[in-house]
């Protein structure tokens, strides 16, 4: 198995040096079993992630056709001193900008506005590993772990990634929040 750190690097170095147009593809995959999610389809407010560029499912294609079926879609603001993340409802497109990690996130005056938590159906949830037991290993800051532990309960919590990505188990504590399910390609 090997350590969360380990496992981390071990991904992170086969998410890039995938090359561009197998990850399209691979994310093409994804992005039709979303498209046939119960979950996803019954949602009516989805929380998504902006992929960071670097490897992962790309979630532009996700977040304009939940736009387009008529979903309210939340996506995470950073808010780096709490190590936590604040769910604001996306209302412009164009007007989003680069977080503190690079990650771009809603800002301007369309969209301020925060999502509660019990209004969230779904949310999808980004990751550098996840296991057949729906553990995740995210990027090591826990801000998602800590949203996560903090959604009501029964909310379903939806990871993407890669087929290399799953693993048959990775280390899991006390703090780590399993998800409901993961789709990879």
């Amino acid at each position: 198995m090997g350590s969360k750190e380990d496992i981390r690097k071990k991904i992170k170095m086969k998410m890039k040096n995938q090359k561009g147009p197998e990850r399209r593809k691979r994310s093409r995959i994804v992005h039709k079993k979303i498209f046939l999610n119960k979950e996803f389809l019954n949602a009516k407010r989805v929380m998504l992630y902006v992929s960071k560029g670097t490897g992962e499912i790309e979630t532009a294609p996700i977040i304009k056709k939940a736009l387009k079926m008529g979903k309210k879609v939340v996506l995470p603001v950073t808010l780096e001193r709490d190590r936590d993340i604040k769910p604001v409802y996306l209302r412009d497109l164009k007007s989003m900008e680069k977080g503190p990690y690079g990650i771009y996130e809603p800002k301007g005056p369309l969209n301020r506005r925060s999502a509660v938590l019990k209004d969230i159906d779904l949310v999808i949830v980004p990751g550098v590993a996840f296991d057949r037991h729906n553990n995740r290993i995210g990027r090591g800051k826990g801000y998602y772990d800590n949203f996560l532990r903090r959604l009501p309960k029964g909310r379903s919590k939806i990871g993407l990634g890669f087929r290399f990505q799953l693993l048959d188990n990775i280390p899991a504590t006390k703090r780590d929040t399993p998800l409901t399910s993961v789709i990879t390609d």
